[in-house]
């Protein structure tokens, strides 16, 4: 007779005071934390298959953690590390695990958080013990907000700032799935599988948080009235974040990761009463390779690059804030001139190996990993043509290729589009995506 295990555990990840935190263009050495971060895994087994998800709170999952984290689970035994789906919850306030922006990968705090990772996996494995689950999704997801607009002048611009009258209308759609998972064990909750379509980048500052996914566990708890886990995987959302544009309220700041925490809370809890039990069993796991290509470069844009940078640098800001990214600064023009120089030199038309995954709970539910910051528009594509009821679409896993825009989005505008060091991904590595991902699921 088929049996359902589970298995959960956490590790703290909480860098020391004054480790530089990535998410922005430039470093800020952190003062201290508002709430930990943590690496969390969520086992599941039928008796011959070990398979799970392994989140942690970071802001990028590089190819370099990746290795690092196979690695260590190898080193500790760990026989089932490939049918891990490895994924960063993408807080923008957390320690660099990859070379980004002339910044260097903390290799100090990738260290520590694969040791983590594997003292993490170790204890799930041994806490694996007969559980149900429960599958259910609710299309409520009011954070959300698509961040590229279409502008008077013609052109997109991403997060054009509040209330700005040249804003014509969003270039994209918004995924509103909340899909969950619900794992029971001896009549309660044991661990939920939370995936929500939008950016994790509310707090600003640099203070360390682990944003509001971090405040959805802690408002999942209180209501629970015990130690609910919450493992959140980011669906595909890097044109969405939760600026709303159509008022001027303050959206950045502890308090937004609070508001829209408890927000994802309360849509997830009732999600999670109406969930339907699933027979989750046999389990299935199945991979494929992505050979993802990064773009070519023409000439004439490598030699704009470079007069560019060998003219005198304009004194119009220099930050790097939203607002100069979206004016297109001086700096800003520089930055990515730098970019794309450096990527034309050692990337450009080379092509790079990542790693999707599926898990397949019997009939009933999957998991699918996507790399990179994929478009909303492509999880949103793959959960239509899904032939399961409830599927999860986990962006941010498996690797890390930048930004995956549509292909029409290339030649409008807004930053996503523009080529950086590890990323500009080509165009059709939307299909690329799409396909692969069906095919798993299929």
């Amino acid at each position: 007779m088929s049996v359902f295990l589970a298995g959960f555990a956490r590790e703290v990840i909480t860098p020391p005071v004054g480790v530089p935190l990535a998410g922005y263009f430039t470093p800020r050495p952190n003062r201290g934390a508002l709430d930990d971060l943590h690496v969390k895994a969520i086992l599941f087994s039928d008796g011959q298959t070990i398979c799970g998800v392994l989140s942690l709170d970071v802001c990028l999952m590089s190819n370099m953690l990746l290795q690092r984290i196979h690695a260590e689970l190898e080193r500790r035994g760990v026989v089932f590390h490939r049918n891990l789906i490895i994924a960063a919850t993408h807080t923008h306030t957390a320690p660099y695990t990859k070379d980004l922006f002339g910044v260097k990968a903390d290799q100090d705090f990738m260290k520590h958080v694969a040791d983590r990772c594997g003292e993490a996996v170790k204890r799930a494995w041994a806490d694996l013990a007969p559980a149900e689950l429960y599958a259910g999704h609710a299309d409520e997801n009011p954070f959300a907000f698509c961040r590229r607009f279409h502008m008077k002048s013609g052109k997109v611009v991403t997060n054009p700032g509040k209330l700005n009258p040249d804003i014509v209308k969003p270039e994209g759609e918004v995924n509103r799935r909340v899909g969950v998972l619900r794992v029971d064990r001896c009549g309660r909750t044991l661990a939920v599988v939370a995936n929500i379509c939008n950016h994790t980048d509310t707090v600003d500052g640099d203070w360390v948080s682990a944003d509001w996914p971090g405040r959805l566990e802690a408002a999942l708890r209180q209501q629970a009235g015990h130690d609910v886990h919450v493992v959140t995987l980011i669906a595909p959302a890097g044109n969405i974040n939760h600026f709303d544009v159509t008022n001027n309220n303050n959206q950045s700041a502890y308090a937004e990761a609070v508001r829209i925490g408890e927000g994802y809370a309360a849509i997830v809890a009732g999600i999670m009463r109406t969930a339907r039990r699933i027979e989750p069993v046999p389990l299935g796991v199945v991979r494929a390779d992505l050979r993802i290509h990064a773009r070519d470069v023409a000439a004439g844009e490598i030699e704009a690059a470079k007069t560019l940078l060998a003219a005198p640098q304009v004194a119009d800001g220099g930050r790097m804030t939203s607002e100069e990214l979206a004016q297109g600064s001086n700096a800003v023009q520089r930055f990515f001139a730098a970019e794309l120089v450096g990527f034309a030199e050692l990337e450009a038309g080379k092509t790079r190996l990542f790693e999707t995954t599926c898990l397949k709970f019997g009939s009933g539910a999957a998991i699918v990993s996507l790399p990179g910051e994929p478009f909303a528009e492509i999880g949103m594509r793959i959960q239509e043509r899904s032939p399961f009821p409830e599927i999860i679409v986990a962006s941010l896993s498996q690797g890390s290729c930048g930004y995956v825009p549509l292909e029409e989005c290339f030649g409008r505008g807004g930053y996503e589009t523009l080529i950086v060091r590890g990323g500009g991904a080509s165009s059709d590595t939307v299909r690329l995506l799409i396909e692969t991902a069906g095919s798993l699921l299929q």
